[in-house]
């Protein structure tokens, strides 16, 4: 009973951590869409009552961006990541099942070490989903920005604005790359000077490439020049700095397997051990001793993997 009692307290300080994030937040965040529907209805006279409706309708108190930036604190980034508030919710509660189960019945640690692992589950799986889902999102929009730069390029020698090159490719280039251009154009579109809206997409999206794009295209509005040329090198620059990093990422591939085949070993031991002696591991599990070295493994492994992978992240990132 005290364990579950326990239990629930997490959850529940859990949830008005979540409630008191989104209470902060909330006040901002409508004073700014108030103000952008403002300047955008007075920018379209013409609009259809349906889509002024839709504007003037208050915004949910738990969206799914608001929830992505829970579970994603320090993260400075999240415009790719796509999971919703729902499953987002779903896996972490599952997680945090799952791990109580493992900690406290199998392993038959103490609810205080169970407590910890729940809350740690609780909200490392469902980061680690999002950061994937970032990390698979920024791939995808750096393999096809170059493409973006040369429809840009085509644009701009054939008369059009840049504006119009940026407008036609949110409507025109797949997805990602679709969706930041269409957005840079709205921005454009309300109002919010050009230049402006290059910084402000770029500190969104973080990406060192899009920003030699947005420095590029405001020092040659501002100063003059033939663009459609500069565009045409900092798309061919785009697409050596990508092949640099799929060299990198080929030559260190067997130092990655490397590193995957020593952080399962222990694992593939402990497996055979279980089904050749599995009374060999009991104190481990039933001896509070044993659950302190087992616990220290985890964490030493945890320490250690991450280590290796952020040392190859580092070699292949240029």
């Amino acid at each position: 009973m005290l364990i579950l009692t326990l239990a629930l307290c997490i959850l529940f300080i859990s949830g008005a951590a979540l409630l008191a994030a989104l209470l902060v937040s909330r006040k901002s965040r409508v004073a700014l869409d108030r103000r952008v529907n403002l300047v955008s209805r007075s920018s379209r006279p013409q609009m259809s009552g349906r889509i002024s409706a839709a504007m003037q309708a208050p915004t949910a108190f738990i969206t799914a961006e608001r929830v992505r930036i829970f579970f994603t604190l320090g993260r400075g980034y999240n415009w790719g990541m796509q999971s919703g508030a729902a499953s987002l919710f779903a896996i972490a509660f599952a997680a945090a099942a799952a791990t109580w189960l493992l900690a406290s019945t199998v392993l038959n640690f103490s609810p205080w070490i169970a407590l910890l692992a729940t809350g740690a589950a609780f909200m490392l799986i469902p980061r680690a989903l999002l950061m994937r889902q970032q990390a698979r999102t920024e791939n995808q929009f750096m393999t096809l920005f170059p493409d973006a730069i040369d429809m840009a390029v085509r644009m701009l020698r054939a008369g059009l604005p840049i504006t119009a090159a940026i407008r036609s490719i949110g409507n025109e280039a797949p997805t990602p790359v679709n969706g930041i251009f269409k957005a840079l154009g709205d921005q454009v579109e309300i109002g919010i000077p050009f230049e402006e809206a290059l910084a402000l997409t770029g500190d969104r999206i973080g990406l060192t490439d899009f920003r030699f794009f947005a420095t590029a295209v405001a020092l040659q509005r501002a100063t003059g020049g033939n663009l459609a040329a500069t565009l045409e090198i900092l798309g061919d620059i785009i697409r050596k700095r990508r092949a640099v990093r799929l060299k990198a990422k080929a030559t260190t591939a067997e130092v990655r397997v490397s590193a995957y085949i020593l952080g399962a070993m222990p694992f593939l031991v402990i497996a055979a051990l279980l089904i050749a002696q599995p009374g060999y591991l009991a104190p481990l599990v039933s001896d509070p001793r044993g659950n302190f070295i087992s616990g220290l493994a985890i964490v030493m492994l945890t320490i250690a993997f991450s280590t290796m992978r952020q040392m190859m992240r580092s070699a292949t990132r240029v």
